[in-house]
């Protein structure tokens, strides 16, 4: 998922997150995402929002943090 830059800092992010969340978490117990870990940025927001870092994953390609949430952790 990614937000205009123009469009930063308005929500937009928190919005699209929380759908894409309760859609998942209603047909799965736990969800998990990826990001680079450079990406500062969102890493915080995902933080915010509520997910937890699980820790690196490297596979082929440039390594990535995974985020997870599952339907039991708040909003």
């Amino acid at each position: 998922m990614m937000i205009d830059p123009d469009e930063h800092r308005r929500g937009l992010g928190r919005v699209l997150l929380r759908h894409a969340e309760e859609t998942l978490l209603a047909r799965y117990p736990a969800i998990r995402l990826e990001t680079f870990p450079d990406n500062v940025r969102a890493r915080a927001f995902y933080e915010a929002c509520g997910w937890v870092s699980g820790g690196l994953l490297e596979d082929e390609g440039p390594a990535k943090l995974v985020y997870t949430r599952s339907a039991a952790a708040p909003s």
